[in-house]
């Protein structure tokens, strides 16, 4: 992801907590036998006031880039309990949100004697990817600090996605836990920083996109995510009336939100069950689980359209053309070798049947296909049944019709209700295997969203977005009866059962 174009709700509010600190409110505090060049390297890394020669240049005078060091809140003498290697020292915060912490914060309430330090960012993306890389070819650890330091962990924590890049693609472990369980997408999930969840997704596997704490294995990352949204729901409410809290805990809703959203798309659903509910807060955290599992699949109708209409838009753009063309193009029908010009005669909508079967081998199946696996990324029965469907239908609309007309249908009464009915491809069989009905693409897709729904209790918030007179009782099939009928008139099953 660009960080430069960071949403609003990714950023800093006006209002800053008061107990926040910056470069000048604090010292910093090399570890005992610290070189001279390395505490150069350690507070350029901390000021952000390099060039990239700078730190080549100490590096070769035998400053060490695994030093390590910490921050202390100025006028006071407390030893820091963080410590940092000029790594972690190194990743910015394109958000201003803090991930690194100063000690001796005594004096100030709910602080534990530490407080979050926000530090200036570098001058560039590119300035601080070649730094980090100068760092680490100059020997840095990737995984060095343990517990919440790591450079993972501090990248995490300031939704510095260049960071995770640099670091990752240098051997840091994705999967490491800290002194509290937590994974790296745990962190995230606590966090709710999505577009640094979905970054370490697209790393990681299911089994590691499900895992639970070591110590508390239903405590995964959607759990985390889960009570990261009831706490900000909960104080939004408590904290209304305190200047700038009320849009700042609307900020934070929002991406716990989506944060939520795209694990339950990279695969999350299976950890839904493993949720806690001993307590009323658990039950609520679970039911807003429910409730954006319930928003992805609705929105998984409108990712279906979309994919397919990606797929034909080729073939749909071609044969408009040719429709318009062929009527003007000349044809010789006289006997050889003197043959005589004239213009070719259609009836009405030929020229247009033909363009469309010209353009038929325009149409991109693979595109459509991969759209829906873009947005549910992991593998899943959801999925593959979705896949199957829109695969099919894309297939049919372009191989099978005269027209797009034949595509997006015509109108008809359906229940009443005069609503249009698109091209209807699948055949739907009884018991005895006889064919009993047609139905579409929507229906497929409707069904295999109804089933997900039921699978894991989400209810009834998925919005059919289709013959809403009809509930879903145009959806009452079961998957071993869907299929399709072949050129000859034979029923074959789409095999996703």
């Amino acid at each position: 992801m660009d960080q430069s174009s960071l949403t609003a709700s990714q950023a800093l509010p006006e209002l800053v907590p008061y107990c926040w600190k910056g470069l000048d409110d604090v010292d910093i505090v090399p570890d005992e036998g610290v070189s001279p060049f390395s505490r150069q390297l350690l507070e350029g890394c901390i000021r952000r006031s390099f060039t990239l020669g700078q730190v080549t240049q100490l590096i070769q005078q035998g400053a060490d880039p695994r030093s390590i060091g910490g921050l202390r809140v100025r006028g006071t003498t407390a030893a820091p309990t963080r410590r940092y290697s000029c790594l972690s020292f190194a990743i910015d915060s394109p958000t201003n949100i803090p991930s690194l912490s100063a000690s001796g914060a005594y004096d100030m309430p709910y602080t534990q004697g530490r407080v979050p330090v926000v530090l200036p960012p570098w001058s560039s993306r590119q300035l601080q990817h070649d730094i980090l890389k100068a760092l680490i070819d100059g020997g840095a650890d990737v995984n060095a600090g343990g517990q919440t330091n790591s450079p993972i962990q501090v990248a995490i924590l300031a939704g510095n996605v260049t960071a995770l890049e640099v670091i990752a693609s240098h051997g840091a472990d994705m999967t490491a836990t800290d002194t509290f369980g937590q994974t790296p997408l745990h962190v995230a999930a606590d966090h709710g920083f999505p577009w640094v969840l979905e970054w370490l997704c697209r790393q990681l596997t299911a089994d590691d996109v499900n895992r639970g704490r070591p110590n508390r294995p239903n405590m995964t990352p959607l759990a985390d995510a889960a009570d990261g949204l009831y706490r900000h729901v909960f104080l939004q409410q408590f904290e209304q009336h305190v200047e700038g809290q009320y849009e700042w805990h609307s900020r934070r809703i929002e991406d716990y939100k989506t944060t939520i959203q795209t694990l339950l798309r990279f695969g999350a659903a299976a950890s839904i069950a493993r949720m806690p509910t001993a307590t009323e807060g658990d039950r609520l955290s679970r039911g807003m689980v429910l409730t954006e599992y319930a928003t992805v699949l609705s929105e998984l109708s409108e990712v279906v359209m979309s994919a397919i209409n990606g797929a034909l838009a080729p073939q749909r753009d071609h044969s408009m053309l040719l429709a318009r063309l062929l009527p003007l193009a000349p044809h010789h029908d006289g006997a050889h070798p003197h043959p005589s010009p004239s213009n070719m005669a259609f009836g009405p909508h030929e020229a247009e049947a033909v363009g469309w079967k010209i353009g038929a081998f325009l149409h991109e199946p693979p595109a459509a296909v991969a759209a829906i696996d873009e947005y549910l990324i992991a593998d899943s029965v959801l999925r593959r049944r979705v896949r199957a469907a829109v695969n099919h239908f894309v297939k049919s609309a372009a191989t099978r019709t005269s027209s797009n007309r034949e595509v997006v249908g015509g109108m008809a009464s359906v229940g009443g209700v005069m609503v249009r009915v698109p091209l209807q491809c699948f055949a739907v069989r009884d018991s005895g295997g006889q064919v009993v009905s047609m139905t579409g693409v929507r229906e497929v897709v409707h069904r295999a969203r109804l089933d997900e729904a039921a699978q894991y209790g989400v209810g009834g918030g998925v919005v059919k977005g289709f013959n809403e007179h009809l509930g879903d009782q145009d959806c009452q099939f079961a998957w071993g009866q869907v299929g399709h009928l072949s050129r000859t008139g034979l029923f074959v099953s789409l095999g996703i059962d």
